[in-house]
Parts: structure tokens; C-alpha cells; sequence
């Protein structure tokens, strides 16, 4: 496994785990507003991470190879689409001083499987590619 799989990897553990605990402690207490920014941060981190150096190359990669280039073209659709879903959690929750437990549990849980789903299908699709082609 590359190195950079190998750290990609890491902050998928990561930021379920910070996800995860924030489920746990809600939005609005001193400890859940902390997992909110972080959270916020590693994830933010992370897709700086596969902007800057998986999908570069894979993009290059994929002028020769159709297939690989329809997989990042559906990735990439999809990944418009939990962007967009994740905007809208971390505006909603950011600077909230009360929030219905019932509609953050909602909204956690959604976040949490959406990017749950993300990642096994990103591991077993991008980053298999991505080693197959550029493994250290």
C-alpha cells in the first residue's frame, strides 16, 4: 500500500472516530462544538490531501484508460453531492446554541453513513486504482 493510501486511510479512521463521538455528545456542549471544528478540519484537510495528490495523477492516468476515467467521473458526481450535504451539516451546526436532539441525531446519522458509504466504495475503487498504478 502507498503511503499516501496508507495516510488517506488513517483520516477516513480519524474522522469517523471524531464523528462518531460528536453523535454521541451532540452539537451544542463545549466538547461537541470542539468535534464540530474538528471534524470540520480533518475532513477539510483530507480532501486538500486527494485534491492535491490522488486525483492528479489518476486524472492523468485516466486520458489513457476509459474505464478508470468513467470511475472518476462518477466519483466525482458523487462527491458534488455529499459536498453540498456536508456544507449545508456544518452551517446548520457551526454557531448553533440549541439544536433539537431528535434532528441532529437525524442529521449526524445521515452524515455519518453518507460518508461511511464514500469511503468503502473510494478505498475499494480509487485507492485500488490508484496503488495498482502508483503503489511505492
Amino acid at each position: 500500500m502507498s503511503k499516501l493510501v496508507e495516510k488517506l486511510k488513517d483520516d477516513h479512521i480519524e474522522l469517523t472516530d471524531i464523528l462518531n463521538e460528536l453523535q454521541c455528545v451532540g452539537a451544542t456542549s463545549a466538547k461537541g462544538k470542539e468535534l464540530l471544528i474538528k471534524s470540520k478540519q480533518t475532513l477539510l484537510a483530507h480532501l486538500k490531501l486527494e485534491d492535491n495528490e490522488l486525483y492528479p495523477p489518476l486524472y492523468k492516468q485516466a486520458e489513457g484508460d476509459a474505464s478508470l476515467k468513467r470511475t472518476l467521473d462518477t466519483f466525482g458526481k458523487e462527491m458534488d453531492r455529499i459536498t453540498e450535504f456536508v456544507n449545508n451539516f456544518y452551517t446548520k451546526y457551526t454557531n448553533v446554541t440549541e439544536a433539537g436532539s431528535s434532528e441532529f441525531s437525524k442529521d449526524i446519522a445521515n452524515l455519518i453513513v453518507s460518508l461511511k458509504n464514500r469511503i468503502m466504495k473510494e478505498e475499494i475503487a480509487i485507492y485500488k486504482a490508484y496503488d495498482k498504478i502508483f503503489a511505492d
